[in-house]
């Protein structure tokens, strides 16, 4: 800022520059720490003094010395992810560290990949979320049937999803609404086909689970960000507690209308777990919009993650497990970022979703809402160990092998 507190073109243009940017980034996913760490490290290299505020919801930005401030507040939707946008934002923020791209220029190219189509077009998009849901099946021990009844639902919320994201009110109660469905369609398919209803939901609405935003709200926690911790953290409490009444009501009404007999699922043989793996890490790519051409990377790290996690649970126990699986991930993620120049993000997010604890959240909350208190209590708990054990097994791996500067 200049001695008298006026802006000069130049630092205007700055400015602008780095609160679309922050914009950008908060948008697509990018947590709090990461989020105020990378708008410093180019803040500084546009010889900005400035400092930076971020919750789920919001973004607070003060420009200048502390004795003449310039304060921006912007209200934010709640984050989507999108790994592709986020990456070629981060890209763009590199460039102009480098001086290739000046401020103006850098300006209207984050607008245009705002406006820019996703990178998994709608039906690509919708079918990623049945093959989530048909995976999972085959990783919760499930049978062909549940296999393709899961895949069948997830496919549906998927589509719900794409029609109820156009209105913001509808798309308030879309968990609510899918999870009612998913139960309600298990129950229908199984009076008409033998097998195990209750697996068949669980599989389904994994989609909808807040593990991620658990996983994350921990990670800022243990980073300081404790506003932005615990307000993600009551958030993914609230989408859990809708996820669990929506699939309460669909049950009741199942039985209800077709009172179908409970049936144990039998497990598909062991090596179907392995094609389920890939089919779930690029399934995952796509609920997250990553960019296809990582998509090798992705399935690389969710193998290495679940491999590290599958050995951590026979060593460290089940409630360990996890740490292990997810140093290994952060290792193998933080190298990609180091060696190409990337965000480690849009390898990390994609492969981590098959580690975060969404289901042991959703079991905990169900057991409550039943009155099995001792129960749900414990199984609750496991679920905040789990997402501790993840995020602590990333910042192991951060301080290992650093990530990049940026993000």
């Amino acid at each position: 800022m200049s001695p008298r507190g006026e802006t000069s073109t130049e630092e205007r243009q700055a400015i602008e520059f780095v609160l679309d940017l922050g914009r950008v980034l908060h948008r697509y996913g990018t947590p709090a720490h990461r989020l105020e760490d990378a708008l410093q490290v180019v803040s500084r290299k546009l010889g900005l003094s400035a400092d930076y505020f971020s919750t789920p919801t919001a973004l607070i930005v003060s420009f200048g010395k502390p004795s003449d401030l310039r304060t921006t507040m912007m209200a934010m939707d709640a984050p989507e992810n999108n790994m592709d946008k986020l990456a070629k934002a981060d890209r763009l923020a590199d460039q102009v560290i480098a001086g290739k791209v000046d401020v103006v220029d850098a300006t209207a190219r984050l607008h245009d990949i705002e406006r820019a189509p996703d990178e998994w077009n709608a039906p690509t998009s919708i079918a990623a979320y049945g093959a989530a849901a048909g995976s999972v099946a085959v990783l919760f021990a499930g049978g062909w049937r549940e296999v393709v009844v899961a895949t069948f639902i997830g496919t549906l919320i998927g589509g719900l999803e794409h029609l109820m994201s156009r209105d913001r009110q509808r798309l308030q109660i879309y968990e609510l609404v899918s999870a009612v469905m998913a139960a309600l369609v298990a129950g229908a398919a199984a009076r008409l086909w033998p097998m195990s209803s209750s697996l068949v939901t669980m599989a389904a609405i994994v989609v909808l689970l807040p593990g991620l935003m658990l996983t994350t709200a921990m990670s800022e926690l243990a980073t300081k960000h404790l506003i932005s911790g615990t307000a993600r953290m009551f958030a993914a409490i609230t989408v859990l507690l809708q996820v669990v009444v929506g699939v309460a009501i669909g049950e009741l009404l199942a039985q209800q209308l077709f009172a179908a007999n409970a049936v144990r699922a039998q497990a598909l043989p062991a090596w179907a777990l392995w094609p389920a793996l890939l089919v779930a890490a690029i399934a995952m790519a796509g609920l997250v919009q990553a960019n296809r051409r990582v998509l090798g990377w992705i399935i690389v790290a969710a193998f290495a993650g679940y491999l590290g996690k599958t050995l951590g649970s026979s060593v460290l126990g089940n409630n360990l497990g996890a740490l292990l699986g997810a140093f290994v991930l952060g290792m193998l993620t933080n190298l990609y970022a180091r060696l190409l120049s990337r965000p480690s993000q849009v390898v990390q997010v994609p492969a981590v979703l098959i580690l975060v604890p969404g289901s042991m959240g959703y079991r905990g909350f169900d057991a409550l809402l039943e009155h099995h208190t001792m129960a749900g209590v414990e199984t609750t708990f496991q679920m905040f160990i789990a997402a501790t054990t993840i995020v602590a097994g990333l910042l192991v791996a951060n301080a290992t092998v650093a990530p990049r500067r940026i993000l």
